[in-house]
């Protein structure tokens, strides 16, 4: 049976052109983890954008994976002519427009973070596990990716060192339950971190009744130290879009070598508090980072880095300045 997933339609169409191949990439990541083998084209149906594969009757379970895609707008069966709708299993667990409403400058666009999720997820072993998500995000800004693993029903921590946007990231969170009615409990508490200031962590538990809910956590702190301040063997997945270095660099500093920096001292923290099994995920400007060093890092702390196939046709353009790629490492 040959299926088109049609594609979510985007109104730069720059941006949508510079989306087709990472689209297709990522479609063919998630059937390898359905156990779908099948070959993804990009085609055009009366006009919009759609990805097509051929492949055996699917699964729900197989569907759910594929109604995952960051872009999927419509899925159904192609025959060449007509498309018949298929629905898609699952829904959003908090809300669909929770992680589109907060609008800020610098923001990650909330379909890219669901990608940067789904490369992650689907690069582990803990796309099938019947244990809960804990996803990290140790540069998150205001919680753009948290609000998408939340929808998904799991666990979210973010780190960030700017204290406002911790905050307005929570305390819109916490106005979005209230809004919507949703039972849940705000509350922060200190972490102590041998030789450093005691680190902020604001909290909300949410949904069904204790012992059953789920959390958002965020520390207001540097993420180097997000094993001081959660733990070892924490999080099945984590996340992160890194700064662009068009208008910013870590630390204050220009160049890439303050982002190589960044990524040498934190990778190693990150790992310690990476489960098992568990998967990275890392967005950047490649003029300012190059992937084949992003890579090289990685390897050098301890990970196993996705390579060849659909992870080497993730990169593409995003603004005049920034040329994105991604780079997938596994914790064995």
């Amino acid at each position: 049976m040959k299926y088109a997933l049609v594609l979510w339609p985007l109104s730069n169409q720059r941006y949508v052109e510079s989306h087709i191949q990472p689209a297709v990439s990522e479609l063919e990541i998630i059937l390898k983890a359905a156990g779908v083998h099948a070959s993804v084209e990009h085609v055009l149906i009366a006009g919009a954008g759609a990805l097509t594969f051929t492949s055996e009757e699917l699964s729900v379970r197989q569907l759910d994976y594929i109604g995952k895609h960051s872009l999927c707008f419509l899925f159904g069966a192609w025959d060449g002519a007509s498309l018949t709708p298929i629905a898609l299993p699952g829904k959003d667990f908090v809300g669909s427009d929770l992680a589109a409403i907060l609008k800020y400058k610098g923001k990650t666009n909330e379909r890219f973070t669901k990608q940067l999720i789904n490369l992650a997820l689907y690069s582990c072993r803990f796309n099938e596990a019947d244990e809960k998500i804990h996803l990290l995000d140790p540069m998150c800004g205001r919680g753009t990716t948290l609000f998408q693993a939340v929808n998904r029903e799991w666990n979210a921590t973010g780190i960030d060192a700017d204290k406002k946007d911790i905050l307005e990231g929570v305390s819109f969170f916490e106005k979005y339950l209230k809004f919507n009615k949703i039972k849940h409990k705000r509350s922060q508490s200190s972490r102590t971190i041998q030789g450093k200031a005691p680190v902020n962590v604001h909290s909300i538990r949410f949904g069904g009744e204790k012992g059953d809910q789920l959390s958002l956590n965020c520390a207001i702190a540097d993420s180097v130290s997000t094993a001081k301040i959660f733990g070892k063997e924490v999080f099945s997945i984590i996340c992160a879009d890194l700064p662009y270095g068009v208008q910013h660099a870590p630390n204050g500093q220009g160049g890439a070598k303050s982002f190589e920096n960044m990524l040498v001292s934190c990778l190693p923290a990150w790992r310690e508090a990476l489960k098992k099994g568990g998967a990275i995920a890392l967005s950047y400007n490649t003029h300012t980072l190059k992937t084949e060093r992003v890579r090289e890092i990685m390897e050098k702390a301890g990970f196993e880095v996705m390579r060849g196939g659909a992870y080497d046709k993730m990169e593409h353009w995003v603004e005049q300045a920034v040329m994105r790629d991604i780079a997938v490492c596994v914790k064995n």
